[in-house]
């Protein structure tokens, strides 16, 4: 498949605009160019966001009432090296793309070229995010959410089930109206006010859990952990680091 810069379905509607900065300008020293592109889609019908990112940041605002999904992207990159960002519909699901081709150059200095996006949703829509590298920051989404993402910090503030295989970084939870399903390699992380139960399962870093009015179960390999305020407490293997743990309103009980 070839790669053309900013690929767009005929059969769609989209507000597109972009513009190559000086290579030159703060920031930029790296990269050969720095495009900036906006995207939109009429959301009615649709009731999920499937995302595929590479390398950059996201950024996703969950709004009420809105009617169309907005989309506004810095891309970096070098010459020759095109990026492939498309917003479609297919069904009753939007499909967000946005990536480089594999087989980019790498500069002297090693930098890869990256996608910074900044997304506006229907707060009511799902969310299924596959990341590659970058920060992923969600607020205001009143939904179900699957996350899988590679490296860099996540903080989500607001959603209802949630479910994040992460391979590194920090996490920050906050605020979810379901369970949360928590699969991480290393970083910390930090959940609190949660309507249901919360399954960690942790390979290092430290944990802080507060505020859940359902259980929490926890599988640790290392780093401290402090758990307050829960219905009930499974600690399966806390590793090495401290624990401490107070005003379990429920069992608890450690392997």
């Amino acid at each position: 498949m070839i790669l053309r810069p900013l690929v767009l379905s005929a059969a769609l509607t989209f507000g597109l605009s972009g513009c190559i900065i000086n290579v030159n300008g703060a920031g930029m020293e790296s990269f050969d160019y720095h495009r900036t592109s906006a995207l939109s889609l009429d959301a009615t019908g649709l009731n999920g966001l499937e995302a595929e990112t590479g390398a950059g940041a996201l950024t996703i605002e969950g709004v009420e009432g809105l009617s169309q999904i907005t989309l506004e992207a810095n891309i970096y990159g070098y010459d020759g090296v095109e990026p492939e960002l498309t917003l479609m519909r297919d069904g009753d699901q939007a499909k967000l793309v946005a990536n480089f081709d594999s087989f980019y150059r790498v500069s002297f200095n090693g930098s890869s070229p990256y996608i910074d996006i900044v997304m506006k949703v229907p707060a009511s829509m799902m969310l299924d995010i596959e990341d590659g590298s970058g920060s992923i920051d969600i607020k205001g989404v009143d939904a179900n959410m699957t996350i899988k993402d590679g490296s860099g910090s996540i903080d989500i503030d607001g959603g209802k089930n949630v479910v994040i295989d992460d391979g590194s970084g920090s996490i920050v939870l906050a605020n979810v109206d379901g369970n949360i399903n928590l699969d991480d390699g290393s970083g910390s992380i930090e959940v609190s006010s949660v309507k249901g139960d919360v399954v960690i399962n942790d390979g290092s870093g430290a944990m802080t859990v507060v505020d859940i009015a359902g259980k929490v179960t926890i599988d640790d390999g290392s780093g401290g952990i402090e758990v307050n305020n829960t219905q009930g407490l499974n600690i399966i293997e806390a590793g090495s680091g401290d624990l401490s743990f107070n005003n379990i309103n429920g069992p608890v009980s450690m392997n």
